[in-house]
């Protein structure tokens, strides 16, 4: 009896989170997987079932083909080089001295800021024919590009937002990953002859390896979310340039109302999100090492 109630305890403790996890996430994932071979329109009380031709016609789209090349592009574009900048500012800011709170809190203000705010602010700067961005190359005489109307231009306009966005979260994570390596290692290495590059290339960086690992899960998965400054400032135009996969499971179900579609889509990006996740764990195992 007093087993059964000290078991009994953690579950009523645990009850309101995982309720509140089955009601949000567990069952909205199957209902979807359900809706992906059905045929609704969101509207009409008639559900029809349709079997496999919600996948079928999906991977016979010109558009979702579009919008997996731009996500995967966007993702491998953004996510290294928020990493690399990242850990770069965050080794700056560590030497920094007595300045090292206010740069820590300057580089974190975008990851704090309304991404519908900053998205609107980048939309000012980077306007074509008055935006600050745009003026300041015109200063030094270069002709600035129409950042957000060029096909050539604007799903790197929408990387630029991604990394500036990304980069606060991920100098944090990389300046508690430095103040946790222990410092006699440095100092053993420098005894030892080795030069700043070398204790960074054999000490900081190996060190790192789980910070690496969670930067780099993190960023793939928020990195494949990306949807808000689409919505806002390209709305995946011109010519389905800035369209990625969110966007598109948004298009398919709320503006042609083909929810079947749009839960195909959403299943194939959970699938593709997990394979990713899945490899990058079994590359991980033999290459991050936990003190």
């Amino acid at each position: 009896m007093i087993k059964t109630k000290k078991l009994l305890w953690p579950v009523l403790l645990l009850l309101p989170a995982l309720v509140i996890y089955g009601v949000f996430f567990i069952f909205p994932f199957f209902f979807t997987f359900y809706l992906s071979f059905m045929q609704w329109n969101l509207i009409s009380p008639d559900i029809e079932p349709v079997g496999l031709q919600n996948y079928q016609n999906l991977f016979a789209d010109k558009v979702f083909w579009i919008s997996l090349t731009n996500t995967a592009f966007y993702v491998a574009v953004t996510v290294p080089l928020s990493m690399l900048l990242g850990l770069g500012l965050a080794v700056l800011v560590e030497g920094a001295g007595r300045y090292r709170e206010v740069y820590r809190f300057l580089l974190f203000i975008p990851v704090v800021a309304s991404l519908a705010v900053t998205s609107y602010v980048w939309m000012l700067l980077m306007n074509p024919t008055n935006g600050l961005i745009n003026a300041l190359l015109a200063y030094l005489e270069i002709a600035g590009p129409n950042w957000l109307n060029d096909p050539q231009w604007a799903l790197l306009s929408l990387m630029i937002i991604g990394v500036w966005k990304a980069l606060g979260y991920n100098i944090v994570l990389y300046i508690a990953g430095l103040k946790g390596i222990d410092k006699r290692l440095y100092e053993a290495a420098e005894m030892d002859g080795a030069g700043k590059w070398k204790q960074f290339t054999a000490i900081t960086m190996p060190m790192l390896s789980p910070v690496h690992f969670f930067v780099l899960l993190v960023s793939i998965i928020n990195s494949f979310q990306l949807f808000t400054t689409i919505h806002i400032m390209t709305h995946g135009a011109p010519n389905n340039a800035t369209n990625v996969l969110v966007y598109e499971v948004w298009q398919e179900a709320f503006q042609f109302f083909d929810i079947g579609k749009a839960s195909a889509l959403s299943m194939v990006m959970f699938i593709v999100v997990l394979l990713i996740t899945i490899l990058q764990i079994r590359f991980s195992e033999s290459k991050v090492h936990y003190q």
